[in-house]
């Protein structure tokens, strides 16, 4: 199932430029990204509250991610449903990234997941396959 309805597309240089939308206030943004995030990439379904977050970080920023994500595999995760070119292609996230599941979120599924070289940070909230 993919998204269908009012899709918006955000691009913001740091954390702060993201808050001065009001994007983490909106849900869009999580609060648990790091206040050294930088190159942040959102986009998000108004209809279906499905949208896709990734940006950079230092590699020696730790993500403090929700207490209740839960250590799993891509393979086991629910698909990104918008999935812009900006997103990694399935290979990569099955390779090189360590995913997290982070339980219904607005009657979606969430996701997290960080790169193994550290740098990069994914969040996305779904429909559930």
């Amino acid at each position: 199932m993919g998204a269908c309805g009012l899709v918006m597309d955000s691009r913001f240089d740091t954390l702060q430029a993201a808050r001065e939308q009001d994007m983490v206030r909106k849900g869009w943004v999580p609060e648990w990204v790091p206040l050294d995030a930088t190159d942040l990439r959102e986009v998000h379904d108004l209809d279906s509250n499905v949208s896709e977050l990734a940006f950079q970080k230092p590699v020696a920023t730790m993500v403090q991610l929700p207490a209740h994500c839960r250590k799993t595999t891509y393979t086991s995760s629910a698909r990104a449903s918008i999935q812009r070119s900006w997103w990694p292609p399935e290979p990569l996230l099955q390779m090189s990234y360590t995913v997290f599941n982070c339980g219904p979120e607005f009657g979606r599924a969430t996701f997290a997941a960080i790169s193994n070289s550290g740098d990069q940070v994914l969040f996305w909230r779904t429909y559930q396959d």
